[in-house]
């Protein structure tokens, strides 16, 4: 996943973490150890590549609980473009004995290349904790599973209930893209700016253009277009570019001047009434009486045939790289305990806002959780957020640039394609 920098007291890291349900394994600094009181535990260590020295949960609540659980482990802050652009190298060399890890391509990726352990032992006995979804997303293409899952993410369009009652909007009656567009067009009538919109780190705003992919195009397209089988120079991506420059209009000008977490501020603010985001969108709402008036609603259809059908909602977790394998009943056992509910209940303790990925939590209090959890229930198909999905040679240093050129300036689409299409057909064999 592509970082920012800290902003502020918040960076996405930290908020990322959460992904970790805020439970220190993504907040710890390096070679910090957790050990047992007494005798020695079973001792395994933990590589993860969203440190954050701004951000300091509750890791002592953490490692006390791993401790109980019989843990001595040992964790290991990784530079996160090690993911992007040498993981490979990263584990064939000395990795952690289990990795944070996402899915979409880089698993797949990971796990067609023998870099990471297939975990169908521990599936089997951790099954019936987790929804089929999350079972699939955790599986590579020979049908094994190679990742164990902590937190799921869903996109959606944040917003504050306050705004929309006080405009006389109803999110519920939001369904098609008019119902979209003619409510920017309420708010911007009462000198209020629509869409929030933040890309200055070059990652926000892919997310809003997978979505519109989504429903311009459906599933298929959007996946033969990750997977190289579609061109970007194909007609269908000027049509997505087109219903997408659409809302240009109705967004901040600031754009590529602000990144997320400013421009989710501007909702926060009452300055903006909607921006489309992560669920961690919820991190910069410290205050429980704005928390309470934060919602969401599914981004919305641009076309019948594919409907509302497709979420994007990544999932994070742990993979077990090969070459930790004198380490592998340990590493395992960990895993099985990260996929228990005792270990569920503290992360979602501490990360009140967080989709958990175990089953077995009861529903959560929080009203906002429970719509994460009602819109991932309805969709059909999920993909991750795109700098997942595709090969990040490609996405980190040539889309998301591309997507900052749109727009600044959106009459230079079918330009961009071109370029886009014609650096795809560049790439080196993988």
């Amino acid at each position: 996943m592509m970082e920012s920098k800290p902003i502020g007291p918040i960076s996405r890291r930290s908020l990322i973490t959460g992904v970790l349900a805020g439970t220190a394994l993504g907040v710890l600094g390096a070679q910090i150890t957790a050990r047992p009181a007494l005798g020695a535990g079973k001792s395994v260590s933990v590589g993860t590549f969203h440190f954050d020295p701004t951000s300091r949960m509750t890791e002592k609540e953490f490692i006390a609980v791993a401790t109980k659980a019989g843990f001595e482990l040992k964790f290991e802050n990784i530079d996160n473009f090690v993911s992007q652009s040498q993981i490979a190298t990263y584990f064939q060399a000395s990795p952690s004995d289990i990795v944070e890890y996402t899915t979409g391509y880089r698993l797949k990726y990971a796990a067609s290349k023998g870099l990471v352990a297939d975990l169908s032992d521990v599936w089997s006995k951790v099954n019936r904790n987790f929804a089929r979804s999350y079972k699939s997303a955790a599986t590579a293409a020979d049908g094994k599973q190679y990742m164990l899952p902590v937190a799921r993410y869903p996109w959606a369009v944040m917003y504050r209930k306050s705004i929309f009652k006080a405009a006389g909007i109803e999110p519920a009656g939001i369904i098609t893209w008019v119902d979209f567009i003619n409510a920017c067009k309420t708010f911007k009538s009462k000198g209020l700016t629509p869409i929030a919109m933040g890309d200055a780190s070059g990652w926000e705003a892919l997310g809003t253009f997978e979505f519109v992919n989504l429903r311009t195009n459906g599933y298929k397209f959007h996946r033969d277009l990750m997977d190289g089988r579609a061109s970007w120079n194909d007609a269908r991506i000027q049509k997505t570019l087109q219903n997408w420059e659409s809302t240009f209009p109705y967004q901040n000008s600031n754009a590529l001047d602000l990144d997320w977490a400013a421009a989710g501020r501007l909702v926060l603010q009452n300055k903006a009434a909607m921006q489309v985001m992560g669920s961690f969108h919820s991190q910069l709402y410290t205050d429980p009486a704005d928390l309470a008036d934060l919602a969401l609603f599914p981004f919305p259809e641009i076309s019948k045939a594919h409907h509302r059908a497709s979420l994007v909602a990544p999932v994070n977790g742990f993979a077990l790289p090969k070459a930790s394998q004198k380490n592998f009943a340990n590493a395992k056992s960990l895993l099985t305990w990260l996929a228990s509910l005792d270990y569920a209940t503290v992360a979602a303790s501490e990360a009140p806002t967080t989709l958990m990925a175990n089953s077995n939590l009861p529903t959560s209090e929080s009203a906002f959780v429970r719509q994460q959890a009602a819109l991932v229930k309805v969709s059909k198909y999920f993909t991750n957020t795109l700098e997942r999905d595709t090969r990040p040679d490609f996405v980190t240093p040539i889309v998301g640039p591309a997507i900052q050129a749109f727009i600044k300036n959106p009459g230079d689409k079918k330009k961009i394609a071109a370029n886009l299409a014609s650096q795809w057909t560049g790439l080196p064999s993988l």
